[in-house]
C-alpha cells in the first residue's frame, strides 16, 4: 500500500474518491446482492474511510467494517462514530461469530500481490463465513487492463467534491515480474484553486490485476462454489465482480 492511505494523504483519498465514485449507486449495488440472500450480518474488507458504513449500518443488523490503515479508520470514525470499524489484515481475520456475508470493496484485492496473499485471504473469510454464507469482492480485469496502460501509459481523471476541485495524474506501467500481473503506479494529486494547481501530494504503488483463471482456482481451492462473475465498469478501470458461497 502507498502513501495515498496513511496520515498525510488519507484525507485526500477521502475527498476526491467521493468525486470519483457513486456511492450511494456503490452500495445500492452491493445491498442488492446481500438482500438476495437474506443477510444480517455484514463484514465489510477495505471499508477505508467508512464512505458506505452507515447506509449499511441502517439497513443490516450487524455491520463491521475492517481496514488495514488506521488513518483510513480515523476518518471513518469521525464521520460516523457509530460506525463498529477495527483495523485488521484480510489475510488473517479472527471473529468469534461468524457472518452472513464478507464483501471487499473497493478493487481492494489489488494490494494480494502474489498467490500465498490470494489464498490466504479466501480462506481467511471462508472461516469468517457460516456455511452458505456470500463472499463478494471486485478485480481489475487483467486482460482489459493491461492492453489498455500499454497503449496509455498515463492518464488523469479529475474530481469534484464539497465545491473543491481535484485532479490525478496517473503513470503506470507493467512491473517486470513474470510471474503475475503486477502493475507499477505513480501519481500526483493537486487541488485545483483559482486555475493554479496547487500540488497535494504524491503516491507510488504496486498493484496487481487477475484473470478469471487466476481467481477462479484460488477460490475452488479455498472450498467457495461461484455463483456469478459480472463484468462491471468504473470511472478508471475495468473490473470483474466475483458472488461466491461457501461451501
Amino acid at each position: 500500500m502507498g502513501e495515498l492511505y496513511n496520515e498525510n494523504l488519507a484525507w485526500v483519498y477521502d475527498e476526491i474518491y467521493q468525486g470519483f465514485i457513486d456511492y450511494k449507486a456503490e452500495y445500492e449495488f452491493y445491498k442488492n446482492l446481500c438482500n438476495g440472500s437474506n443477510s444480517k450480518r455484514i463484514l465489510e474488507i477495505a471499508c477505508g474511510t467508512g464512505n458506505l458504513a452507515k447506509s449499511f449500518t441502517t439497513d443490516f443488523s450487524t455491520y463491521v467494517g475492517l481496514d488495514f490503515s488506521e488513518s483510513m479508520l480515523n476518518i471513518a470514525k469521525k464521520k460516523f462514530p457509530a460506525g463498529n470499524f477495527i483495523q485488521g489484515d484480510m489475510r488473517q481475520l479472527n471473529f468469534v461469530k461468524q457472518f452472513d456475508n464478507i464483501l471487499i470493496t473497493g478493487r481492494s484485492t489489488s494490494y494480494l500481490l502474489n498467490s500465498t496473499d490470494l489464498k490466504q485471504t479466501f480462506k481467511s473469510a471462508h472461516t469468517a463465513l457460516e456455511d452458505k454464507g456470500l463472499f463478494m469482492f471486485d478485480c481489475i480485469h487483467a486482460d482489459l487492463f493491461i492492453p489498455y496502460i500499454i497503449k496509455n501509459s498515463s492518464v488523469v481523471h479529475k474530481s469534484t467534491y464539497n465545491k473543491k476541485q481535484f485532479e490525478r495524474d496517473s503513470y503506470w506501467v507493467k512491473n517486470k515480474n513474470n510471474n503475475y500481473h503486477l502493475i507499477d503506479w505513480k501519481s500526483t494529486y493537486y487541488q485545483l484553486k483559482d486555475s493554479e494547481k496547487i500540488v497535494l501530494g504524491k503516491d507510488s504503488t504496486l498493484f496487481r490485476v487477475f484473470t478469471i483463471k487466476e481467481i477462479t482456482e484460488a477460490l475452488q481451492h479455498s472450498g467457495f462454489k461461484i455463483l456469478e462473475i459480472m463484468d462491471r465498469e468504473t470511472y478508471a478501470f475495468d473490473t470483474n465482480v466475483y458472488v461466491c458461497q461457501k461451501k
